[in-house]
């Protein structure tokens, strides 16, 4: 089984910082089209731009498994179905284990603030939230856990904050202890892995159009691979020391 994993596509009908974010449905189709994954995740922020006639295009060419970010369009989000995989809905349940292909995989959903709140029509998590849905994950053998909100990596994100957020999301990770965690939100490169101590690979990855990085895992062999455009940067083992 092919997988494709991509993060914060950001498709909105602007010009936002010199970069063309209309193109990036365009996008975003001819990648899927050239790599024909079977399977589609995205740990969110798809843009507001989305829309049900197109995502039902892109629904037609491959299974899509989502979270919500910090910029959506949630009418069009909730109320979308996978045609290729039995009307299963497109946007992911908080704790729930989906077993797809011998692995394992589970969101949470969202980003962090002090208090629960709807900010451009997309709900706000709180630090309990957060910690509740991990609890729930814990030893279930999670393969893939997907995020939109970043842990504290100081390593690799120089200029990030160590707050209540990203250390939540810390510990959100040493709870569940997913074989791989994927994430994007920080808008700092186009990929960057890290490992953790105790057996988690963390991998940040960002699809917009200024970065246009994804990656790309066959499940027969875990190669992961991360590629820019239709060009592959890199490939790595989905299992640790590999």
């Amino acid at each position: 089984m092919k997988i494709m994993v991509i993060s914060d596509l950001h498709y909105d009908k602007r010009v936002f910082h010199g970069i063309d974010e209309s193109k990036a449905w365009k996008w975003l189709l001819g990648i899927v089209d050239y790599h024909r994954p079977d399977l589609l995740l995205s740990c969110g922020d798809w843009g507001e731009a989305v829309n049900e006639e197109e995502f039902y295009e892109l629904l037609g060419k491959t299974a899509v498994l989502s979270i919500y970010g910090n910029h959506e369009n949630m009418d069009v989000l909730t109320n979308l179905y996978n045609v290729k995989a039995d009307n299963l809905p497109v946007l992911m349940e908080d704790g729930e284990v989906y077993e797809i292909s011998g692995l394992r995989i589970a969101s949470i959903n969202g980003i962090i603030a002090g208090k629960r709140k709807v900010k451009g029509g997309v709900p706000r998590r709180v630090v309990e939230e957060f910690l509740e849905i991990a609890k729930r994950l814990e030893g279930k053998n999670v393969d893939i856990l997907l995020i939109h909100e970043t842990p504290y990596l100081p390593s690799l994100f120089t200029f990030m904050a160590q707050d209540f957020r990203s250390l939540t999301v810390l510990e959100v990770i040493r709870i569940v202890k997913p074989r791989l965690v994927i994430n994007g939100h920080m808008h700092s490169g186009g990929c960057k892995v890290y490992d953790f101590e105790f057996g988690t690979r963390y991998i940040y990855i960002d699809s917009s159009q200024k970065e246009r990085h994804y990656l790309v895992l066959d499940t027969g062999n875990m190669r992961l691979e991360v590629w820019k455009d239709y060009a592959l940067s890199f490939s790595i083992n989905l299992l640790l020391g590999t």
